[in-house]
C-alpha cells in the first residue's frame, strides 16, 4: 500500500503527502525490499518519486539512477520507461540548468518503450509532459 499511496499522490500533483513518504520508503529499502509484488515496481523507484516529492533532489537522482540499474538487470522494459517518465518529471520540477534538455532525452525514451509496450494513456502523459 505504501507504494500505491506514494506514486497516486505523485501522480495527483500531491507532493507534500507524497514527500512526507520517503522515509517510510527509505525504512523499506533498508528492509533489503528490491521489487514491490504485484506491482513490479521496484522500491528504488518509489524512493526517487517519494524524495522527488520531497525536493531532495540528489537523493531522488541516486535512486533513480539504482533503479535504472535494476530494471536494465533484470530486465524490465516497463520499470525502465516508469523510471525514465518519473525521473524526467523530477528533473522537470528542479529547473537546473540542463534538466530540461535531460528531462526531453528520458521522456523520448519513455514514450517510445511506451508505444512498442501498447500503452495508449501512458503515451498521453507522456507526450503531455513532452509539451
Amino acid at each position: 500500500m505504501l507504494a500505491l499511496a506514494a506514486e497516486g499522490f505523485a501522480m495527483l500533483g500531491e507532493r507534500a503527502q507524497a514527500g512526507q513518504l520517503y522515509t517510510l520508503v527509505s525504512e523499506l529499502i533498508d528492509t533489503g525490499a528490491v521489487v514491490l509484488w504485484p506491482l513490479f515496481r521496484f522500491t528504488q523507484t518509489i524512493a526517487g518519486i517519494t524524495a522527488a516529492a520531497a525536493c531532495r533532489w540528489e537523493a531522488a537522482e541516486g535512486h533513480f539512477q539504482i533503479a535504472m540499474q535494476q530494471a536494465e538487470t533484470y530486465p524490465q522494459r516497463l520499470e525502465q520507461a516508469e523510471i525514465h517518465r518519473f525521473h524526467a518529471m523530477m528533473l522537470i520540477d528542479r529547473g537546473a540548468p540542463g534538466d530540461r534538455e535531460k528531462a526531453q532525452t528520458l521522456l523520448r525514451e519513455a514514450l517510445k518503450s511506451y508505444t512498442q509496450i501498447g500503452m495508449p494513456r501512458h503515451i498521453e502523459m507522456t507526450r503531455a509532459l513532452l509539451n
